[in-house]
């Protein structure tokens, strides 16, 4: 896969909060998970193609980014996204680049 020009990490809390008639706020946290994105400026048509036939489907699938310690060394379980092709330059069915955007939400909770 080529690098990507931007990448995010952002938590996802599923969480309930209430205020007491008291007036204190509580949180309960049921599950924090990690959701990826990664972003593509220029892909050219074989890379999204490539990226394409790779997360396709409903199973969720290993993801190893190295410079994120949440995704390092095993990897993490991850059900991917693909945006559509946004194309930038060029022309013809094969020779040009698009923007694109990959987002991987994590399966299991961490806490």
């Amino acid at each position: 896969m080529p690098f990507p020009s931007s990448a995010s990490i952002e938590p996802i809390w599923i969480k309930a909060e209430h205020i007491t008639l008291g007036g204190t706020t509580r949180r309960e946290l049921m599950a924090r998970k990690y959701q990826y994105t990664l972003t593509w400026d220029y892909m050219t048509v074989t890379d999204y193609n490539t990226i394409e036939t790779k997360v396709n489907g409903a199973q969720p699938k290993t993801f190893i980014y190295n410079k994120w310690p949440q995704s390092a060394s095993a990897g993490v379980s991850v059900l991917f996204e693909l945006s559509t092709r946004q194309l930038v330059s060029g022309s013809g069915d094969a020779s040009y680049l698009s923007s694109v955007t990959l987002n991987l939400t994590e399966v299991a909770s961490r806490i």
